[in-house]
């Protein structure tokens, strides 16, 4: 198992958690089920890649999956009914795309 996909993975969700922190203060507590899911998601990659049980790379890849949909069910909304703020978002969404990508690389190469 290549721990490359899993490192690179806990640099974005280290950004995606600057960026969703501002994010977060743009949107107010709409989006604490997010923030929730990426600090979750770190937590579950960070021991990955501190261990390398195959046990904990999968729940971390399911873990950054939730936190790249929870980005998009909660941010929905606004980019639906108020597009004048949405490229306030975009650093944000265009990090957090970028999960699943990797956790499925870092589960299947």
């Amino acid at each position: 198992m290549d721990m490359t996909y899993l490192v690179i993975a806990l640099a974005v969700l280290a950004s995606s958690l600057v960026t969703g922190f501002i994010t977060f203060r743009m949107l107010g507590m709409r989006l604490a089920p997010h923030f929730a899911a990426l600090a979750l998601a770190l937590l579950a990659t960070l021991a990955a890649v501190a261990t390398g049980l195959f046990a904990l790379v999968l729940a971390a890849a399911a873990l950054q999956m939730l936190a790249a949909v929870t980005a998009y069910t909660q941010i929905w909304p606004t980019l639906k009914y108020s597009f004048q703020t949405s490229p306030g978002y975009a650093p944000h969404l265009a990090l957090v795309t970028m999960l699943p990508v990797l956790a499925l690389a870092a589960v299947v190469l």
